[in-house]
C-alpha cells in the first residue's frame, strides 16, 4: 500500500542576501582583488636595509640550504632547429595563466627550442557566454559534459571552429611538436585536436603528460608520439633531444620519471608568462605558484600522494621570486598550486615572515591539512602575511572516516582550526569526500553535523560533492579492495561496496541530501553556500518556524524502513533519514518533498550516478517529534549490470607507490584466478530491482 502525506507546500525557503554580500566572501573575495592597468601594486621604493630585514626574518625557521637528494634540471642553452607549441585545452581554471605550461614554456625556451604556448582554455571561456547553452560548462558540477559521450553532443559543436582556428595557427607556425597538458576533463578535446593536427600534418610530434596521463586505465591514443608521465620539465628535455636529432621514432615512446626522484624546484627556470594575455584571466594581476610538490600525507583515497615524490623549495627563493613578479609585474595575487601548502610547517611560516619584513602587500591562498599545530600566532602570521584563505581537505565529520582515510586529523582539530581562522580573519574553503567506501548514513550525517557546528566560523565554500567518491587505481583504496569492502565488480558502471550497502545509488542519494542540506545552511554572515543551482528542482521545503538550533553530535539508529527485500534495497531507501533528523534538530518542524527520476538526475549526475530509479519521499514533523513518513521506491536494473573490476595488475609509476603502502589485497590462497572466478560466476545473477512504499509514523 501507498499512503499520501498532504503537504501544504510553498516555495523552498532559501537564504535572501545581496549581491554585496556574495562578493564579500569566498570566490567572490577573491574576484575583488581583481586590478588592472594603474590599479595594480607600484613597486617597492628601494630599501638598502629591506635584505637584511627579509633574511633576519626568515632565519628562525627556514632551511640555509635545499633538501638533500634532489635532482637537478641541466640545460644547455644553444640554437635549436625544433620548434615546440605547448598547449592546454578546455575544461580547467580560468583565474590565472596556467603555471605548467608556463613552467615548461621557460624550460624550452632556455634550451634553445623556438617555443610558443596558448591556453585555448582561457581562450574559450571568454567565448562561451555567446554559445546557447543553458547550463555553464566551466562549472565544477557540469565538468562530465566534457567527458565521452557527453562531449561529442553537447559541446564540440561549439568548439570545432574555435579548434580549427588553432590548428591553423600552428600549422601556419609550422611548428616541429606540440604539447598537450591532459586531465580527466579536457581529454576529449585535446584528442580532436591532436587527430586533427596529425590529419593535416601527419609529420607533426604529438607530445602529451599531466594527471590523466597517470591513471592505471588510461590508455594512450595511437597519434600520440611521446607521453611524458612524472615531473615533466626533465622529460620534456629528453623528449625535444630525440626529436631534434632526427633519429625515427619507431613506435610510441613513454617516458616515466625514476620513482623516488625529486626535481629542484629552486634551481628551473621560473614560469614565462608572456606567451599569456592577462586580460583573458579572471585575476589579471595573479598567478599560481609552487611552494612544494607532493604530499607529506598518506591519505588513501588520493591519488596526489602518490603523484610526485614530497619536496619543498626554500622559503628565500620563494619570497625573492614572488618580489620580483610583484615589483616587475604587479602582481599581489597568488594561489599556491601546492597538494600541501604547509607539508612544512615552518618553511611556510618562514615565507610568511619573509613577506611581512618585505612590506609587500599580497593576498594569497592554497591548499592545507588541518593541523593543532597550526595554533592562533601561527595563524596570526599566515595572515598577515596575506593569506585570504586556505582550502581545507576536511573530507568528513566522522571519526570513524577520518581513521579510515588515514587522514592524521581529528574532528577536535577541524574545528579548532575552523574557530581559529575565523579569528584571524582567513577564509576556509573544503572539501568533502561523499561515499567513501567505509561511510555509513550515521558518518555521512556526522559530516553534515560537523558543518552545522562550523557554518559560522569561517567556513565560505563548501562544494555539494561532485560525482561522489571515485575508486582510482593510483590509491592505496584501488589497490586494497579488501581492506576498504569494495566489489571486484562494477555495478552500472560504478564501484559498489561487496555487502551492496554502497553504490552509486547511494552516493547519489547521499550527494542530492548534501547539495540540499548546503542550500539551507543559515549563518550569522548571509553566506549562500549552494553550488547546484539545479537541486532546487528536486524537492520542496516548508520549515514552520524561525528556530536555528545549535547541536552536538549524536548517534542515531537510521534504520527506519524495515522492508528486508535485501541489503541493496534496505539500505537505500533508509538513506534519507539522515537530512530529515538533521533538519529537525536544527530547524525544528517542517515538510519536505524530495524526488528522484532520471529526468531530473541525469541532467544533473550523469550516467555515473543516474539510472532508472524513481522515487519520492514526502515527509512532515511537528514541534513535538511526531513525524510522518510517505515514500514509493522503485528500481530496475539494466541488463548487463555487472562486471569485473581490479586494478591488480595495473602499472605506473603512481600506481607502484601505492600498491607498496597498500599492503596485501588478499590471503596468499586467495588468487586473482579465484576471485576471478568467484565474482563472475557469482555476482551477475544478482538483481536488485525492487518496487517498494508504505507510510511510517513515529515519533523523534
Amino acid at each position: 500500500m501507498i499512503a499520501q502525506v498532504k503537504l501544504n507546500w510553498v516555495e523552498n525557503t532559501h537564504i535572501n542576501m545581496s549581491m554585496a554580500d556574495i562578493n564579500t566572501y569566498g570566490w567572490g573575495k577573491i574576484q575583488a582583488l581583481t586590478k588592472q592597468g594603474e590599479d595594480k601594486p607600484k613597486p617597492l621604493e628601494y630599501d638598502d636595509s629591506r635584505e637584511k630585514r627579509i633574511l633576519e626574518a626568515l632565519l628562525p625557521y627556514s632551511r640555509l640550504k635545499p633538501q638533500n637528494n634532489l635532482t637537478e634540471v641541466e640545460i644547455e642553452n644553444i640554437t635549436r632547429k625544433t620548434s615546440i607549441a605547448f598547449l592546454i585545452l578546455p575544461e580547467w581554471a580560468t583565474k590565472f595563466p596556467p603555471y605548467n605550461v608556463a613552467r615548461l614554456a621557460a624550460v624550452a625556451k632556455e634550451a634553445g627550442y623556438k617555443t610558443y604556448a596558448f591556453d585555448l582554455n582561457a581562450k574559450a571561456y571568454r567565448q562561451h557566454k555567446k554559445w546557447d547553452l543553458d547550463f555553464d560548462p566551466w562549472s565544477g558540477t557540469r565538468d562530465w559534459k566534457w567527458r565521452a559521450p557527453y562531449y561529442l553532443t553537447d559541446l564540440h559543436p561549439y568548439m570545432e571552429g574555435f579548434l580549427n582556428e588553432y590548428v591553423q595557427k600552428l600549422l601556419d607556425l609550422n611548428v616541429t611538436a606540440v604539447g598537450f597538458t591532459l586531465y580527466y576533463c579536457n581529454a576529449e578535446p585535446t584528442k580532436w585536436m591532436a587527430q586533427e593536427l596529425k590529419r593535416r600534418k601527419p609529420e607533426i610530434k604529438i607530445i602529451v603528460g599531466g594527471p590523466d596521463t597517470q591513471n592505471g586505465f588510461w590508455k594512450p591514443e595511437p597519434y600520440y608520439d611521446y607521453i611524458v608521465t612524472g615531473e615533466g620539465e626533465k622529460l620534456l628535455l629528453q623528449v625535444l633531444s630525440h626529436i631534434e636529432s632526427g633519429l625515427p621514432l619507431e613506435e610510441q615512446m613513454h617516458l616515466r620519471q625514476v620513482e623516488r626522484e625529486r626535481l629542484n624546484l629552486d634551481t628551473v627556470p621560473v614560469p614565462d608568462y608572456s606567451y599569456f594575455d592577462a586580460g583573458d584571466y579572471d585575476i589579471p594581476n595573479g598567478v599560481n605558484f609552487e611552494l612544494s610538490r607532493g604530499c607529506t600525507a598518506k591519505c588513501v583515497f588520493c591519488n596526489e600522494t602518490h603523484f610526485w615524490k614530497y619536496r619543498g623549495r626554500m622559503s628565500s627563493s620563494v619570497v625573492t621570486e614572488i618580489l620580483d613578479l610583484y615589483n616587475n609585474r604587479g602582481i599581489d595575487v597568488i594561489w599556491f598550486l601546492d597538494s600541501l601548502v604547509n607539508g612544512n610547517l615552518k618553511e611556510l611560516r618562514a615565507f610568511a615572515k619573509g613577506i611581512i619584513a618585505s612590506g609587500a602587500t599580497i593576498s594569497w591562498t592554497g591548499y592545507a591539512r588541518c593541523d593543532e599545530r597550526m595554533d592562533l600566532e601561527y595563524l596570526q602570521d599566515l595572515a598577515d602575511s596575506g593569506c585570504l584563505a586556505l582550502s581545507f581537505g576536511i573530507e568528513s565529520g566522522s571519526e570513524n572516516v577520518l581513521r579510515d582515510m588515514d587522514k592524521g586529523v581529528t574532528v577536535k582539530e577541524i574545528e579548532q582550526n575552523l574557530r581559529d581562522c575565523a579569528t584571524v580573519g582567513i577564509e576556509a574553503f573544503s572539501t568533502w569526500v561523499t561515499g567513501f567506501p567505509t561511510e555509513t548514513t550515521q558518518d555521512f550525517y556526522e559530516t553534515m553535523t560537523l558543518i552545522w557546528r562550523n557554518r559560522n566560523t569561517c567556513l565560505t565554500h563548501i562544494p555539494s560533492g561532485g560525482g561522489g567518491f571515485n575508486v582510482t587505481a593510483e590509491s592505496i583504496v584501488g589497490q586494497n579492495f579488501k581492506r576498504f569492502n569494495i566489489a571486484h565488480a562494477t555495478y552500472e558502471d560504478n564501484w559498489i561496496k561487496d555487502d551492496f550497502t554502497n553504490s552509486k545509488y547511494h552516493r547519489m542519494i547521499r550527494i542530492k541530501m548534501f547539495s540540499i542540506f548546503v542550500e539551507h545552511l543559515i549563518n550569522n554572515k548571509g553566506i549562500k553556500f549552494g553550488d547546484r543551482p539545479g537541486i532546487k528542482n528536486h524537492y520542496k521545503v516548508k520549515f514552520y518556524t524561525d528556530a536555528i538550533n545549535e547541536i552536538e553530535f549524536e548517534n542515531f539508529d537510521f534504520n527506519l524502513i524495515k522492508s528486508n527485500i535485501s541489503p541493496f534495497a534496505d539500505s537505500l531507501m533508509n538513506e534519507i533519514f539522515a537530512i530529515l533528523r538533521l533538519f529537525y534538530r536544527t530547524r525544528g518542524p517542517f515538510e519536505i518533498r524530495i524526488n528522484f527520476n532520471p529526468d531530473l538526475d541525469l541532467p544533473e549526475f550523469s550516467h555515473r550516478l543516474g539510472g532508472n530509479f524513481h522515487a519520492f519521499i514526502d515527509f512532515a514533523i511537528d514541534g513535538e517529534g511526531q513525524y510522518q513518513a510517505n515514500f514509493h521506491f522503485k528500481f530496475t536494473q539494466k541488463p548487463d549490470a555487472w562486471h569485473w573490476f581490479d586494478y591488480s595488475t595495473a602499472k605506473s609509476v603512481g600506481i607502484d607507490r601505492a600498491r607498496k603502502l597498500s599492503g596485501p589485497d588478499a590471503p596468499s590462497e586467495d588468487t586473482w584466478e579465484q576471485r576471478y572466478e568467484y565474482v563472475m560466476k557469482t555476482y551477475p545473477q544478482l538483481d536488485f530491482s525492487f518496487e517498494y512504499g508504505d507510510m511510517i509514523k513515529g515519533k523523534w
